[in-house]
Formats: structure tokens, sequence, C-alpha cells
């Protein structure tokens, strides 16, 4: 075959070998991959109660930025008949295990809550608690916070406790119950709640 003839055709097959191939370019910088969710930030919870009682009940009252739904919990802790009034109020001494008695209400549309309890036992001095506890929120209050209440920020009153063998962050606010032998304002009156149970005293 002519030399020419067959240059003449390798280039040929080799145009059209190339015709049929197509080059991508593809900018890096137009990738994109799937977004991780963010982890969700802390959020503080802001939460001011005060109790107010007589001989035969206690009634909560508080507000809270928390939204409608959310459930407080007040309870009672009572102590041991040794100790002393004194102790109770300078939180030298706990309460008793196995001793609660509690009652819930729920937070309303303007932040507000309340809870009224029967006075069981006069007699016997108790540390009384309002709590936010995140295992008995409904499910759009566990969404905000978290199931364990890993969601909550630090502020006044965060503490952690176990409750069915897991960890939890809740928020607690505590208080004295004298009994009415105590005389003065311990037979009737209100108490503002705080942190910790020393900071406590008739408002």
């Amino acid at each position: 075959m002519n030399p020419f003839r067959l240059v003449t055709v390798l280039s040929l097959s080799l145009l059209f070998l190339l015709s049929g191939c197509r080059v991508v370019l593809v900018d890096e910088s137009l990738k994109q991959t799937a977004a991780e969710p963010e982890p969700k930030g802390k959020e503080s919870i802001a939460l001011q109660s005060s109790m107010q009682f007589s001989k035969d009940k206690l009634v909560f009252r508080g507000v809270t930025d928390l939204p409608k739904g959310a459930v407080i919990e007040a309870s009672l802790k009572e102590y041991p008949q040794d100790v002393t009034l004194d102790q109770v109020m300078n939180a030298e001494a706990e309460p008793l295990d196995g001793s609660k008695m509690s009652q819930t209400g729920e937070v309303e549309d303007d932040g507000t809550f309340l809870i009224v309890m029967k006075r069981e036992d006069t007699e016997k001095r108790y540390q009384v608690s309002v709590q936010f506890r995140p295992e008995l929120q409904p499910q759009h209050v566990k969404d905000q916070y978290g199931e364990n209440g890993e969601n909550i920020g630090p502020g006044e009153g965060v503490f952690k406790y176990e409750a069915g063998q897991s960890e939890f962050t809740g928020i607690a606010l505590y208080g004295p119950l004298p009994n009415i032998e105590d005389g003065g304002f311990y037979y009737r009156g209100k108490w503002d709640l705080h942190e910790t149970q020393e900071k406590s005293r008739p408002s």
C-alpha cells in the first residue's frame, strides 16, 4: 500500500475514534455532599416558683419559659423525726429515701403553672421541691430538650439524677417545710424556692 495512503487511513481512523469519545471536566467546587444535621444547641431553662402553705394544703405557683404543656412536678420528702428545725432550714440533713409524695401540673400559654397538694401530716418536716424532669414530658418537649435532658443548657437549678437505670438532666428548686409546732410563719405562709434549700426563706 502506498505509504501516503496508509498515513491517511490511520489518521482518519484516529479521528473517528476521538470523535466518539467525550471528555467531561468536573468542577470539584460544584460537588455537593449530603449535609449532616447540625448538633442541637443547649437551651437554658428559666424556672421560678413559690410555695404557699396552710394547715391542710400546699399551693405551688410559678413561671417559666418552658413551652405550653411542659410538665412540672411538685414533691415532698419527709425528714427523719430526730432532724432539728435548724438542720432543715440550713439543708444540713437528708430527707428519707422512698418518702416522696408528688403532684404534677402543666405550663400554660403565658408560662405560668399551678399545683395544689394536700398537706398530709402537719407534725412532720419536709423538703419541698419543684422540678422539670425530662422523663415526664410530652414528646414535643422531649424533642426540644432531649429525651434525657441532654439539650438543657447551664442555668439556675440544673441537676443530674438517675431514674430507671438512665441518667437525666433536669431543673430543681427547693425549700423547707417545717411542722406546725415550729410556730410563727411556719404554720401558714409563703416561701420562694431556690436551687439550694438554705436560700429559701419566707417571701
